[in-house]
């Protein structure tokens, strides 16, 4: 498939219809999904990908069509799960959903699902902007499950984020940068869409 085939079928999918802002639910737009993706096709292929706060299924449901083996999206908010459920029926794809909190899911639980396989996180957290540190339960389940990680965070952060990483003892092996398209969905939003900068980090865990 080709990156801009993939950004053209997760732009189709459902958004969140009415999200939250104590969520920081934000949909990730096919162009930098895709981008991600296809960044990290070669840990996907043939593996378990896991995707923590996964809203309304983009990066999970975009990872199997990059023929990962087993794909998980783990997400708090039963409307999402709905819609990710919606969305990967949409474009007939397997993919399990679970409706937890990311800071409750088990490494062990994951493990038993994905057996053997190599497993690797894609995540879009919450950059923290409404619930401090909440990046940080991201990225601390991240690390304990992962074999591989990919993290999206917001810029201004990238100094925390390295910190944070090795002091947990992950390497991060690449940065990549993108944008991430706002649009106007909250009451506190001043402009139509704003593009935050972004880094995705990929990280090889020490668990």
């Amino acid at each position: 498939m080709k990156k801009k085939h993939l950004e053209i079928i997760l732009d189709q999918l459902k958004p969140h219809p009415k999200p939250k802002a104590s969520l920081e639910q934000y949909t990730i737009e096919g162009r930098l999904a895709s981008e991600i993706l296809f960044f990290a096709k070669d840990d996907i292929e043939g593996s378990a990908v896991v995707d923590l706060g996964c809203g309304t299924g983009i990066l999970a449901i975009g990872a199997k069509l990059l023929n990962a083996k087993k794909v998980i999206g783990i997400d708090i908010d039963e409307e999402s799960i709905g819609v990710a459920k919606e969305n990967a029926k949409k474009v007939n794809v397997n993919v399990d959903f679970y409706c937890m909190d990311v800071a409750d899911v088990d490494a062990n639980f994951i493990k038993e699902i994905c057996g053997d396989l190599k497993i690797v996180v894609i995540q879009n957290p919450p950059f923290g902007s409404q619930k401090r540190h909440a990046d940080r339960i991201f990225l601390d389940k991240a690390l304990e499950i992962g074999d591989v990680v990919y993290s999206i965070h917001n810029a201004g952060t990238k100094d925390f984020v390295v910190k944070y990483v090795n002091e947990k003892g992950g390497i991060i092996t690449h940065i990549f940068q993108g944008s991430f398209k706002i649009p106007h969905i909250y009451e506190f939003h001043k402009k139509e869409v704003i593009y935050i900068p972004v880094n995705i980090f990929r990280i090889i865990s020490n668990k």
